[in-house]
């Protein structure tokens, strides 16, 4: 089963794809989530990479090497002791998709971060409420629960954290930074400064073909939206099945604030951001709009790229044809640079925190050497006074292990390696 549904993902033509999706996307909520489901759930390969998770928590997969060998409680220690974790939410016009949708691309980082870098990522990739059983803010809250339960629960620092969304999964990213850094956008005024500072934002985010706005009267929406994946129809369902309307007053909704916020969104939304969107696509307009204003404000780190393509087209492979699938292994290979990179400048941005704004002088007495503290805006100035010079750590030398031996203790980290045939004995961490 898995060969027919793998030759019929590879060998069906782009424009097939689109309007299978564009009709199946549409049809009766169970009907469309069997089919979506069917169409993209993990090959028996795949699976070894996820772990599922449902509890009180959250309800998900964890996504890296060797998933399956892991108990739930390794699972756990795996993520939080990866280099970067990828919080990733799922498209689907909010009413079909699932945690592991999009394996193709996952595995495809993690390799990448793993041969390039030498870097362990975990994609903790979250399965929200679908509507119409779940309407709106029952998915959002989904997604706000599972990240607290990341960074509070969990303890992993947002300096190493990229969240991932496409489509639905974009606009629930964005309203679950909102909601957890500067509520009062939504619920008070779009000026509404940030509230939340008892951690830093997230060091990236992904947003692949985002739904960053509620209005279909752009000039895209004219000429795209009787051929793209994402339609009039569509819309229409989730105005109905996932907002509500018209038993609510959509003025009354906080997301419908969201797509007014022009300026200062460092407030809410992580300092480097990448965007994918389709010329061929009906939200491109708008996602052309939101990066432009995220630009103009002058305070992110913002990369567009833009392909001949439909909606979704960087995590809907199937859409891509065969000649540019050169151009998607450029693309994933970029996100990984960027990754790095966001975690990096996350890292070194933590670091000088720990070290900034001292409210108070304090004197200290430490064997007899005292240690005054002057007060600024910004950093502390520290005069310290010895009565020997100070050695910087730097100009000491240490020893250096002339072997290195990696960790091969599963519960500690690491597992067989996903490339290493059954028979093969060496051991990685992952």
């Amino acid at each position: 089963m898995d060969d027919i549904r793998f030759a019929i993902k590879k060998t069906s033509p782009p424009a097939v794809v689109v309007q299978a999706l564009r009709t199946a996307l549409t049809l009766h909520p169970k009907a469309a989530r069997n089919i979506v489901k069917d169409l993209t759930r993990p090959l028996h390969d795949q699976k070894r990479f996820v772990r599922k998770f449902d509890n009180k928590h959250w309800k998900g997969s964890l996504i890296m090497s060797e998933m399956i060998r892991c108990d739930d409680q390794i699972a756990l220690q795996r993520l939080k002791k990866a280099d970067i974790v990828i919080f990733e939410i799922h498209g689907g016009g909010f009413r079909v998709g699932h945690s592991a949708m999009y394996m193709e691309s996952f595995i495809s980082w993690l390799r990448l971060l793993k041969s390039k870098y030498n870097l362990y990522a975990c994609i903790m990739s979250v399965e929200y409420g679908l509507a119409p059983k779940h309407k709106y803010p029952g998915p959002l809250n989904d997604c706000i629960q599972a990240f607290d339960y990341l960074t509070k629960d969990l303890g992993v620092p947002t300096s190493k954290i990229i969240l991932s969304g496409d489509s639905a999964g974009g606009a629930l990213c964005l309203e679950t930074l909102t909601r957890t850094f500067a509520p009062g956008i939504l619920s008070q005024s779009l000026d509404s400064p940030r509230e939340n500072f008892n951690m830093p934002l997230p060091a990236g985010i992904l947003l692949s073909s985002p739904l960053v706005s509620a209005e279909t009267t752009s000039e895209s929406w004219r000429l795209f939206g009787k051929s793209d994946i994402v339609s009039t129809k569509l819309g229409k369902l989730i105005y109905k099945e996932y907002l509500g309307i018209p038993h609510v007053n959509i003025d009354d909704l906080p997301v419908m604030r969201l797509h007014h916020v022009r300026k200062d969104f460092d407030r809410f939304l992580p300092k480097n951001v990448m965007v994918f969107v389709g010329e061929k696509e009906a939200l491109r307009d708008d996602i052309l709009d939101f990066s432009k204003a995220v630009e103009d404000d002058g305070k992110h780190n913002i990369q567009l790229f833009q392909e001949h393509y439909a909606h979704d087209w960087f995590m809907i492979r199937e859409i891509v044809k065969k000649k540019d699938k050169k151009m998607i292994e450029k693309y994933d290979e970029m996100f990984v640079d960027f990754v790095v990179r966001a975690v990096e400048e996350a890292k070194s941005a933590e670091t000088s925190r720990e070290n900034s704004i001292i409210k108070e002088t304090v004197d200290y007495q430490l064997s007899g050497k005292i240690i005054s503290v002057k007060v600024l805006d910004e950093r502390p100035e520290i005069d310290i006074k010895f009565d020997e010079p100070l050695v910087l750590l730097d100009k000491s030398s240490f020893p250096k292990p002339s072997v290195y031996k990696p960790n091969t203790i599963l519960s500690e980290y690491s597992v067989v390696t996903d490339s290493v045939p059954p028979t093969a004995t060496t051991a990685i961490a992952t």
